[in-house]
């Protein structure tokens, strides 16, 4: 008698990973919280979401690879919006099969924006009125923030260690907000790696995730894991 056994694709997935002696990962990349850590560390440009993907396929299964952003108003700023928009179809190009998961980027009301850039800016009661009124003329008056990125992040990445969908979760950030989230995961029986840079980075979220990895690269552009 001949047995024929159909397994699922994620247990396949998982199978493959252990004869390659890899642990299945996911990969949660928090988009706006890199972008500022690139810009720390001087590696904007230079850096490539491509590279860290081949890095880290070295040494895990990464079978799925989310990417989260805070979407720029068309309209108040067209050109970082059509910019953003062609580096969201450029990874798709680079990393096939990456979730692009995004919120529009919310916009404070004006009275608001100028009481929290004096406050930040810290001049002299003299000196305030000049630069409010250079930066609204200069159109540089644009504070804004981002509403629901990291519930996007969570939810998927709680989700995931619920229905046991990794091994291992991939963390690209240096939030700390994230800690709470990075808890629960492991009280379900996962590892989380904290992928960072020198810049930018939380101590906090470091020492809660099982283990962390500077990213750095080589004269090449290459991404190379410490």
């Amino acid at each position: 008698m001949i047995v024929i056994v159909i397994a699922s694709p994620s247990l396949l997935l998982q199978s493959r990973a252990y004869f390659l002696g890899k642990k299945k990962a996911f990969l949660f990349i928090d988009g706006s919280n890199f972008y500022h850590a690139l810009r720390q560390n001087n590696l904007f440009g230079f850096f490539s979401y491509a590279a860290l993907f081949q890095a880290l396929s070295k040494e895990f299964e990464v079978s799925c690879v989310f990417f989260y952003d805070a979407v720029k108003n068309r309209l108040i700023e067209p050109g970082q919006y059509s910019r953003q928009q062609s580096f969201h179809e450029r990874l798709k190009k680079e990393i096939p099969g990456i979730i692009i998961k995004t919120r529009k980027l919310k916009y404070l009301p004006s009275s608001e924006r100028v009481e929290k850039a004096k406050a930040k800016a810290a001049f002299c009661k003299a000196c305030t009125p000049k630069l409010e009124s250079f930066l609204s003329d200069a159109g540089l008056l644009k504070l804004s923030k981002e509403k629901g990125i990291d519930i996007l992040l969570v939810t998927d990445m709680i989700k995931g260690a619920f229905q046991n969908s990794f091994q291992t979760a991939l963390l690209a950030s240096g939030d700390a907000d994230f800690v709470p989230a990075v808890e629960l995961a492991q009280s379900l029986g996962k590892q989380v790696v904290n992928l960072h840079f020198y810049k930018g980075s939380s101590s906090e979220l470091r020492n809660q995730c099982n283990t962390h990895k500077l990213i750095l690269l080589d004269s090449k552009s290459n991404c190379i894991l410490k």
